[in-house]
């Protein structure tokens, strides 16, 4: 009896240890901090609106300037898609070879990196359909030389697209206090880059707003009738152009080689007629872009060019950028 017991209390035991058929269940799918936070800044960032901004297509050659960790970089990879192509400029080499790391890592081939200077993204001449700087403007101390390059690095109807933050209890502060806490308004931006040779296409302020933080968007496109008094180049000494002694003090100021004109005289001038305009870049830049009715010598050859030149009977007006 005692022994009947004994055995089935061991095959009870035996039943309750035995391995329970399971059901399968989906693996969890774990979503990082890193991720979530990206996926909300997708949100509020307006990336949708900014790549529209751009002009963003498939096969489209842009630029990420100041791309960090690579939020943009990588979504703009997958808007040009592979026949496109995208340069990720940074000065930091640690967050470039972060950003290498997570291209390689989502499989993304066509992205270039290069490490830029403060004062230059050392981008290639008039190869750009769009650029794009978002939160990193502000933190360019050479922003003027920045924006020189970044005009010359875009195709002739290339579009830069910058986004900055700024808060309203600081809108009327110096440009120093705002870059200080690292926000610029976009009354400083908007005229820094018509200074550097951009016409403003569009400007939306706020762009985006989270609590009492905004952030602007300003779009610029090269001006080809923006030639900046440090943009003029003056022709050597022995090449002096002018056919008579100057009228008055307006023609003064064009004639003589060794000062610059201002644009608005510029402008005046080229509507009236009254002087000839020589761009003296390399010809591949002359044909991607020029000032309309500009004739092209280089500026190697100008001086070679002087009794041509005296010839027309008017003031010679020379342009480098």
């Amino acid at each position: 009896m005692f022994e009947q017991i004994r055995r089935g209390w061991f095959l009870a035991l035996a039943v309750a240890l035995a391995p329970q058929p399971t059901i399968a269940q989906a693996p969890r799918t774990q979503v990082s901090s890193a991720q979530q936070e990206e996926s909300a800044r997708e949100g509020w960032q307006k990336v949708p609106e900014i790549f529209e901004a751009m002009a963003v297509r498939p096969g489209a050659i842009v630029a990420d300037v100041g791309a960090g960790g690579g939020f943009l970089t990588v979504r703009l990879a997958r808007a040009v898609g592979p026949t496109g192509r995208v340069i990720a400029v940074d000065v930091s080499a640690r967050e470039l070879e972060r950003l290498r790391t997570r291209l390689d890592q989502d499989g993304l081939t066509n992205v270039e990196t290069v490490t830029g200077d403060a004062d230059n993204p050392r981008l290639p001449s008039a190869s750009l359909d769009a650029a794009v700087i978002v939160n990193a403007y502000h933190e360019m101390v050479d922003y003027q030389a920045m924006l020189h390059h970044l005009r010359s690095a875009l195709k002739p109807d290339g579009r830069l697209v910058i986004v900055e933050p700024i808060s309203e209890k600081r809108r009327a502060a110096s440009r120093e206090q705002q870059v200080g806490v690292h926000e610029i308004a976009v009354r400083f931006v908007e005229q820094e880059a018509r200074d550097a040779g951009f016409r403003i296409q569009r400007l939306q302020d706020p762009f985006t707003t989270r609590s009492d933080v905004v952030e602007w968007l300003l779009v610029g496109v090269p001006d080809p009738l923006a030639l900046t008094q440090g943009a003029i180049c003056p022709l050597p000494p022995k090449a002096s152009v002018s056919s008579a002694p100057p009228a008055n003090d307006d023609e003064t100021e064009i004639s003589n080689p060794d000062l610059r004109i201002a644009f608005d005289s510029f402008k005046k001038r080229r509507a009236e007629g009254t002087i000839v305009v020589v761009d003296v870049r390399t010809e591949g830049e002359f044909l991607a872009g020029h000032v309309p009715g500009a004739i092209w010598i280089p500026l190697s050859t100008v001086t070679t060019q002087v009794a041509e030149l005296r010839a027309r009977g008017k003031p010679v007006i020379t342009y480098c950028s």
